[in-house]
């Protein structure tokens, strides 16, 4: 068959994609990092041969994964209904650039634990830390990001008391925060019965639970949340005041509570952590990477 130019026509394509649509379908993809891709099945295969040992006899109650994420002060985009040809239909609302860190950690078994909030400030006030979710711990830092004592206080305040009346071994599962890990932390974790387990560089968005399943739910939730506070409490403000923040923390808290559970239990399995099956990730890893377009093949 010749084509025009050497090239296939839409209504070739079209047919195409008709004749073989029990094997291809149109898709729309994710932009993700070339480091990303270019995780192997190698690694991950090694990954989940150190894990199994790791986790062995460790009850679901005694896994839990971890995660820093921001809160950002934008409620994003919305469908809206206006004159046919506008070309670029705006809505007034006001938003910064501006975000607020957390830390969020929940377990095998579906348990969500309290959040840990960093500001980005150098004090921190009695209104800021007010009317939120209970058992939510506040703190504030230059970058507005975690550093090695605030990650120390976090396992601290939130970490040991979850696993104090969990007898044996127990995990935390997160990225490789090893700039916050001093040598008292590693001793007072050992004390405990806690131990690390760190995900291999540039995986988190196929070995990360809460990157897998349920980050996504929450920051859909938050924007809900946030524009119906724009719309109203916080038509005047710029930006949400710190003093403001708990209440709406506390309201998201609630929200995804109701799939917390479901939606835990979920990431983990995607990921194969618990129950342990490599092959949940090894199915997501690239078959082959095209270098001249960047397109990629997953074997799932």
């Amino acid at each position: 068959m010749r084509f025009r130019n050497n090239f296939p026509g839409l209504d070739f394509i079209q047919c195409f994609l008709n004749r073989h649509k029990d094997k291809i379908s149109k898709r729309i993809c994710q932009n993700i990092k070339r480091s990303r891709a270019a995780v192997s099945a190698d690694i991950i295969t090694k990954y989940f041969q150190e894990i199994q040992i790791s986790l062995a006899d460790v009850p679901a109650a005694n896994i839990v994964n971890y995660d820093e994420t921001n809160l950002a002060d934008d409620p994003g985009r919305r469908k809206i209904i206006t004159k046919r040809g506008t070309k670029y239909p705006e809505r007034v609302m006001n938003h910064t650039k501006a975000s607020v860190s957390l830390m969020i950690a929940g377990s095998a078994e579906g348990h969500l634990l309290p959040p840990y909030v960093v500001y980005k400030a150098q004090n921190l006030y009695n209104t800021w830390v007010s009317h939120g979710p209970k058992g939510a711990r506040y703190n504030r830092s230059a970058s507005g990001w975690f550093d090695g004592t605030i990650f120390e206080d976090w396992v601290q305040s939130i970490i040991i008391p979850f696993f104090a009346d969990k007898p044996g071994k127990k995990l935390l599962i997160g990225d490789n925060l090893s700039s916050h890990l001093s040598v008292d932390m590693i001793k007072l974790c050992k004390e405990q019965q806690i131990d690390f387990i760190f995900l291999p560089s540039n995986s988190t968005h196929i070995t990360q639970p809460l990157d897998v399943a349920f980050f996504r739910p929450m920051k859909a939730a938050w924007r809900q949340i946030l524009l119906k506070w724009k719309k109203t409490d916080g038509s005047n403000e710029t930006s949400v005041p710190k003093g403001c923040f708990p209440k709406l923390l506390k309201k998201l808290m609630v929200v995804i509570q109701e799939n917390a559970e479901s939606n835990l239990k979920a990431g983990f399995k995607k990921t194969g952590i618990y129950p342990l099956d490599a092959t949940q990730v090894l199915s997501r890893i690239p078959t082959q990477l095209d270098n001249s377009t960047g397109h990629r093949e997953s074997s799932g």
